[in-house]
């Protein structure tokens, strides 16, 4: 971040966001409520294929404390903490988690190849997401795949019982063919309402801003998912300067949007969510 800091100009980002328009900003925000409670009832179907049942108010004030700690953690692996608030063994309700964070990189893997595939043919890119693209499916296939499981426990000396009831959730999820289309076209919507929201910020800094870029928002999410800085801070503002940059936008534009982005859909929520954990322990 304070590379990329120095190879920028302050003045021109401070101008870009005295600029802003704050009204034409201020539509996202019912959006992002929205988002926020289909990441709910996604995760409540998750939930009902244990029969673990919650109500969707519940499940989206757990949604909010586990964004709070994945915003402290690398890969937004703090997410996981959401299994701790429930009434229910771990070994069942971290599978919930790990199932909701898998079909969001499914959907976003999907998302960023098509961006690519239609709108932004750059060669730098594809060499940047190839690689990230085996990365994630390699994660993917090592925490649902029962032989690795059964050795990443051993080595933490996890007792049978744990391992044993972690692989028959994964198992009784992925089974529930009903559920897994359900969450996928939920998780679908609440990416296509984030690409609205990406737009209005886009235009919200400069309304002559390319349309465009609105597609990039899936390469910037997955790369800054990558889990070497806190939250992806860094390189997701990396990622926007590099494409504003191929369609000839301003770097300072690139950078701006990024950071209003993040705080808009992360760090504030992130902030209810660290107001609910002060008074909710798991």
């Amino acid at each position: 971040m304070f590379y990329l800091i120095a190879k920028l100009d302050l003045r021109t980002i401070y101008e870009t966001f005295t600029q802003m328009n704050l009204e034409l900003l201020s539509l996202s925000l019912p959006f992002i409520a929205l988002m926020y409670l289909i990441k709910a009832i996604k995760w409540q179907s998750l939930l009902n294929c244990i029969n673990v049942q919650i109500p969707v108010k519940r499940s989206l004030e757990i949604i909010l404390m586990g964004n709070f700690y994945g915003a402290l953690t690398p890969g937004r692996a703090g997410e996981v903490s959401r299994a701790f608030y429930l009434d229910a063994e771990n070994s069942r309700s971290i599978p919930t988690v790990v199932m909701d964070r898998v079909i969001d990189m499914v959907c976003l893997l999907v998302l960023s190849v098509l961006s690519i595939a239609f709108f932004f043919k750059d060669r730098y890119l594809i060499y940047i997401m190839t690689p990230m693209i085996m990365i994630f499916v390699a994660g993917i296939f090592v925490i649902t795949n029962e032989k690795i499981v059964t050795l990443i426990f051993g080595i933490f000396s996890k007792k049978s019982e744990f391992k044993e009831n972690y692989i028959q959730t994964i198992k009784q999820i992925t089974g529930n063919k009903k559920a897994i289309f359900s969450v996928s076209a939920l998780t679908l919507g609440y990416y296509l309402l984030n690409l609205f929201v990406y737009w209005v910020v886009i235009k919200s800094l400069n309304p002559a801003l390319n349309s465009l870029l609105t597609f990039s928002l899936p390469i910037v999410v997955v790369l800054g998912n990558f889990p070497i800085s806190i939250s992806g801070f860094g390189v997701r503002e990396f990622v926007s300067v590099t494409i504003f940059k191929l369609l000839n936008e301003s770097s300072a534009y690139g950078f701006s949007c990024s950071i209003v982005l993040y705080f808009l859909t992360t760090l504030l929520p992130a902030i209810f969510g660290f107001m609910l954990t002060l008074r909710k322990k798991p």
